[in-house]
């Protein structure tokens, strides 16, 4: 068999870049068609020579920098351009995405505007801090009823739950004034830790103190004389804590006729007047006036918890109000003096009358005298007992 003759490799290259050519020209034809078919101008491109037989390709050297520099802006351009796209709330529609999944920076289809997206207002809006974060509660069996009212009641669900209730039954100003010269602590915690009312401030970090004490200490008491020691004790931890915010709240009155060694309705009146005008104008000092809903200056009875004991304490329908008031959602006005207390017998008297607990004696504004056992004796010395014998001066 006869061999074929070999072109020459220069003559083959020959071809090869003849046929190349004559595909770009092609290409370039087709496009160009396609172009005026659209309106479009083209851009005209002047062919490039063929590049010589026998030539090497000569390949250029990449600039390995440059292009990290060029592929780092042109990350910064598609970020920034996310950014001010995200800002704006417009999204690229689905049928800008080409089929390779590349967007279509030039597509023409106009993207559709997107809702904005509903606020969150449960998440955005910040949660308001308690006003009784950081409250203490310091007292006596009175605010003892209101401390189980919000810890074990309906005070439960309200703000006053943040606050911490240091109390003891019997506690009062002179013990406190007591502590603070260095007595012992009369108050108790749950664990029945003894606290001073210092050490309860300390203990709970406390920046406001609502404080109602005066039950104990107008029991065998002038008002004059607890008032004197109220304001010292308050003196005292006003200097000692010049921030700390002090609210002393007003004792409740008594059931109608109630009158226990000189605590009645009429004193606890006077008092909270005495303090109410010693708080007004100073400085992180304040009156709160829990008594105002007690509007014939007696504790009408369907707010009393003790009708057979005391008869001063609050029970959980008075302990609302009383959280009312503390919360804002009530205003006090000023409370009414309570009239002069009537005797057992329903007679008449001035302010000079007097009746003790037990409905035993009896003096009207005359002077005149009768015991229990019907004895008389009137302002002129003569006496008469009750066999009816009279004798005269």
């Amino acid at each position: 068999m006869a061999n074929k003759r070999k072109r020459p490799a220069a003559m083959r290259e020959e071809e090869r870049q003849a046929q190349r050519a004559a595909a770009r020209a092609e290409r370039r034809t087709r496009r160009a068609a396609e172009q005026a078919a659209q309106n479009v101008p083209q851009k005209t491109e002047a062919p490039k020579a063929p590049r010589k037989a026998g030539v090497p390709h000569k390949k250029k050297k990449i600039n390995k920098f440059r292009v990290a520099v060029v592929c780092t802006a042109a990350v910064l351009v598609a970020l920034v351009a996310l950014g001010v796209a995200s800002a704006a709330g417009v999204r690229t529609p689905i049928s800008s995405i080409a089929a390779d999944g590349e967007p279509e920076f030039f597509s023409t289809v106009k993207p559709q505007a997107s809702a904005a997206p509903a606020e969150n207002t449960a998440s955005a809006a910040p949660t308001p801090s308690s006003a009784f974060d950081g409250a203490l509660f310091i007292g006596d069996s009175m605010t003892t009823c209101l401390k189980n009212y919000v810890t074990d009641g309906a005070g439960s669900t309200t703000a006053l739950s943040d606050a911490e209730f240091v109390t003891r039954n019997d506690y009062s100003w002179g013990e406190a004034q007591d502590e603070l010269n260095g007595g012992e602590g009369g108050l108790w915690l749950d664990d029945d830790t003894a606290l001073t009312v210092t050490e309860a401030i300390d203990r709970f970090s406390a920046t406001k103190l609502y404080i109602q004490l005066g039950k104990e200490d107008l029991t065998y008491n002038d008002v004059s004389d607890v008032t004197s020691t109220a304001q010292a004790v308050i003196s005292a931890l006003q200097t000692k804590y010049p921030n700390l915010e002090i609210t002393v709240q007003a004792v409740t009155p008594m059931l109608e006729w109630i009158d226990y060694q000189g605590l009645s309705s009429g004193t606890i009146a006077q008092y909270n007047e005495a303090m109410q005008t010693y708080c007004t104008g100073k400085k992180n000092l304040k009156f709160l006036n829990i008594a105002a809903f007690c509007t014939e200056g007696y504790l009408p009875a369907e707010y009393c918890a003790d009708p057979e004991g005391l008869c001063i304490h609050l029970n959980d329908e008075g302990c609302a109000i009383w959280a009312d008031y503390l919360l804002g959602n009530k205003t006090p006005e000023p409370s009414s003096t309570p009239t002069p207390t009537p005797d057992p017998n329903g007679d008449s008297t001035d302010n000079t009358d007097t009746t003790d607990t037990a409905g035993d004696t009896y003096t009207d504004d005359s002077g005149d005298y009768t015991d229990n056992t019907g004895d008389y004796t009137d302002d002129t010395g003569d006496y008469t007992d009750d066999t009816g014998d009279y004798t005269e001066e």
